[in-house]
């Protein structure tokens, strides 16, 4: 299991190049050859996930056979994973439960993100050439439900920061927070996830922040979406790769593999959630309170027994949302990640739990700890978590005869109406997106007496800088249609 240390490669690595690297490095490791491997699976890469992402160089039509003719390897098998940050932890548990039922031998995970070169090269003027194409067949994964709805996108929200923005206002109304009382406190949060980047060789961002540095708004931490900045949101300008090889413990022993490397998946659960602007409680999701505890539950634990602990960091919603369900300590006295988090180690796209996966197989060699991952991708939307083992004795509680690895389906949980022509309503969630060459955007989720939700926004100068000012959560607003967006004033 290897990571590729981000500033190891030539300046204009492809990811494909990436990840057969980590791949490389993952065999050598293990003592095994390439050719051993039958299934070669690979995570979405964001340049094929989202047009804001995409690469003007190009790519792979067929990423898991660009891997295997780097390293030598023929398998039987490709996939190219669906979208979202749960795919690392979704795909592994696929690959074991066909492993343990004989359809697979030796299956290598892996995925990659060059975004930083991508970047890099645009910026300077570089024409590379990215492009490759294969015959090869590929079980290429879609996933066709949306994160979003049509009237979030109506609303302006576009980015996922804008998203998190909303969950996050919420839990600082819920926790009694002013604006800069909830700034001091996403700080505070954070600052250990960059203490742990800062020694971890592989780090985008190796740098320890004080809470101060984070709290500050500067050049170098620009607000994006209120109440957000730069330094506080997962970082994707990065070279980072990732692998793992994944078999039985039969064929480990066949292949010679030191049984010191051997990790066990313990427990594991996954599910969908609303979508946001529906949620009974925008600030948190039922959706992962019944994926943590599901995991915890399967292994008769708590994160008492916990030796290790990675939680999804995109966004400091997303750590309180996990320590809140988990009844984690968040005043920084107790780990919360292992590698430095998404916005100090770094946030490859979909793939940064598979970095997650890799750091924690490698902590947990030789020792008898248990350890556990969380993951999450959309919005707060979906939710999967591992409990990872190096003991042998305790695989056991997972069923790999069973196709219902517990998911928690979204139908089954309740969602707020939606209203399609608003007149009045109070906010329960808002934010202010900074964009360099437009004004401001304001948008708010509100609900009308009914209870039925809509979203509206506001460009008006004087409404956006109020906002910026104090929160309007609780605040009553009109809504009118204009250019068929929903355009909310604040009532006297």
């Amino acid at each position: 299991m290897e990571r590729l240390h981000p500033l190891s490669q030539p300046p204009f690595s492809s990811p494909m190049q990436l990840a057969a690297t980590a791949g490389q490095a993952a065999l050598k490791d293990a003592g095994v050859s390439a050719r051993e491997i039958d299934t070669i699976a690979m995570i979405r890469l964001f340049s094929d996930a989202a047009k804001a992402w995409a690469s003007p160089f190009g790519g792979s039509n067929n990423p898991p056979e660009s891997v295997a003719r780097r390293l030598g390897a023929t398998p039987a098998q490709r996939i190219y994973s669906n979208a979202g940050g749960t795919e690392p932890l979704q795909i592994m548990v696929e690959l074991l439960q066909a492993i343990a039922r004989g359809k697979t031998r030796l299956a290598l995970l892996t995925g990659a993100e060059a975004i930083a070169n991508q970047r890099f090269a645009v910026r300077n003027g570089y024409e590379l050439d990215w492009r490759e194409a294969f015959d090869a067949p590929l079980d290429k994964r879609e996933y066709h439900k949306r994160f979003v709805s049509k009237e979030e996108l109506n609303s302006g929200l576009s980015l996922p920061v804008h998203y998190y923005a909303l969950i996050e206002n919420s839990q600082a109304q819920q926790m009694g927070h002013d604006q800069q009382q909830h700034r001091q406190y996403m700080a505070e949060l954070l600052a250990p996830f960059s203490t742990v980047a800062a020694a971890n060789p592989y780090s985008q961002s190796p740098v320890a922040y004080t809470t101060d540095q984070l709290a500050a708004a500067n050049s170098g931490n620009y607000p994006i979406s209120l109440p957000y900045s730069k330094l506080l949101v997962a970082q994707d300008a990065v070279n980072q790769a990732a692998a793992l090889l994944l078999t039985s413990v039969g064929h480990a022993r066949h292949l010679g593999v030191d049984p010191g490397q051997w990790i066990f998946l313990e427990a594991y659960a996954q599910g969908e959630d609303q979508y946001l602007s529906q949620r009974v409680d925008p600030g948190r999701s039922a959706a992962m309170a019944r994926v943590l505890t599901a995991t915890m539950d399967m292994a008769d634990a708590s994160c008492a027994d916990m030796d290790l602990i990675d939680l999804y960091s995109c966004f400091p919603c997303a750590v309180h949302a996990a320590c809140d369900i988990l009844g984690l300590p968040m005043d920084g006295s107790r780990p919360l990640t292992v590698t430095g988090g998404l916005p100090f180690f770094g946030g490859p796209g979909n793939n940064y739990s598979l970095h997650a996966l890799a750091e924690v197989a490698m902590q947990l060699r030789g020792k008898p700890v248990r350890a556990l991952i969380t993951a999450n991708g959309g919005m707060l939307s979906k939710h999967a978590a591992a409990l990872l083992t190096s003991d042998p004795a305790r695989a056991g509680v997972l069923d790999w005869d069973d196709d219902r690895v517990l998911t928690v389906d979204s139908a089954d949980i309740p969602a707020r109406p939606m209203i399609a022509d608003p007149q009045q309503g109070h906010i329960i969630s808002y934010t202010v997106i900074s964009r360099r060459d437009k004004a401001a955007i304001g948008i708010v989720l509100a609900e009308t007496p009914a209870g039925e939700r809509f979203l509206a926004s506001s460009t008006e100068p004087a409404v956006t800088g109020s906002m910026q000012d104090i929160s309007p959560i609780g605040r009553a607003v009109d809504v009118q249609e204009k250019d068929e967006r929903k355009v909310f004033s604040f009532r006297e």
